[in-house]
């Protein structure tokens, strides 16, 4: 008896190391290094124009990475500072009677990046200020009565702030589908979320962000690229979101990516963790920038050009990256 006992203690153990490991997978590394460029376009500005003005985000060292050696490429006089409510780093240039067509702009940059966890987190502190914004309504990110009797529905039951999140996690696997066919996907609109129960990562957040925020939960935007692989170039942004807790931080989560796998473990990992295949640039909705944009962004990854008060032209992104190797060890004298 004491033998099968012991087998049986042994066998859980195992059982449990194993479920870990796939939970938490490990990666090559936990960090990646990686040489970048970011490819800004303003597609058939029209003629005639004599001024316009281009406003382009820059990524910065925060939220898992550090960012160093931005350059932007272009002979214009590029004017960089940050946007006030969430620290966006961004540049701005007037360009005078620009030429018909494709304007284009480059930004290099070396970065690294780190796999975050709930027992490393990026970020473990808020100002009051930070908090009452990631508790605001946004255009799209809406608190609307359909949104609050949603999370309440959803959060039956469930005392603790992770608990409600995960909740509101869990309900967007189970009802959300990652879908880009259907008009109007990628405005990150929580009504159209509720109603289509379909989109892009964009449209998958804005409503975790509506339900957590319907809540008291305090939860924010971010958005970059992913680097899935360890050289390529991406046509497409990609965002998630964190929520804020009390004595721990920013809690990552990217439900629009976990909707994605079959895995389990994979979808289990991605509340509370984030893997470093990925570079962040800007944070926040509404977005306020200066000179001020004829309306607030509503989010920040692509370039934004205006004339005459207007938006002009069509705008495009691409990030083309490669990873640097890590440096060899030397072995200890």
């Amino acid at each position: 008896m004491f033998a099968s006992d012991k087998l049986h203690r042994m066998m859980r153990k195992l059982l449990f190391l194993l479920l870990a490991s796939a939970a938490f997978p490990l990666f090559a590394s936990d960090s990646k290094t990686f040489e970048a460029t970011y490819v800004a376009t303003i597609k058939d500005v029209p003629a005639g124009l004599k001024k316009m003005t281009v406003w382009i985000p820059l990524p910065a060292s925060r939220g898992g990475q550090t960012v160093s050696d931005v350059r932007i490429d272009s002979p214009l006089k590029w004017m960089q500072t940050s946007e006030g409510a969430f620290g966006d780093r961004y540049a701005y240039a007037k360009v005078w009677n620009p030429p018909t067509g494709d304007f284009m702009v480059k930004v290099h940059f070396r970065g690294t990046r780190t796999e975050v966890t709930t027992a490393k987190l990026a970020e473990t502190h808020a100002s009051k200020a930070e908090i009452a914004r990631a508790l605001k309504a946004d255009k799209l990110v809406t608190l609307s009565p359909r949104v609050k009797k949603l999370a309440n529905e959803v959060t039956a039951g469930k005392t603790t702030r992770v608990d409600q999140a995960h909740a509101i996690y869990d309900y967007l696997l189970a009802t959300m589908k990652y879908d880009k066919t259907i008009p109007g996907w990628g405005h990150g609109d929580s009504e159209r979320a509720c109603d289509i129960k379909a989109g892009n990562c964009t449209d998958f957040h804005s409503l975790f962000m509506s339900m957590a925020r319907a809540k008291g939960i305090p939860a924010r935007f971010v958005i970059g690229f992913p680097m899935a692989s360890d050289h390529g170039t991406v046509a497409g942004y990609h965002c998630w979101a964190e929520f804020y807790v009390n004595g721990k931080g920013w809690i990552p989560v990217d439900p629009s990516e976990a909707s994605k796998s079959t895995d389990a473990a994979r979808r289990a990992y991605l509340f509370g963790n984030l893997d470093p295949d990925r570079v962040q640039f800007t944070m926040g909705r509404d977005l306020v920038l200066t000179p001020p944009t004829a309306e607030p962004l509503n989010y920040f990854i692509y370039p934004h050009a205006e004339a005459d008060g207007k938006e002009v032209g069509t705008p495009a992104i691409a990030l083309e990256y490669a990873t640097v190797p890590a440096a060899p060890k030397t072995a200890a004298k």
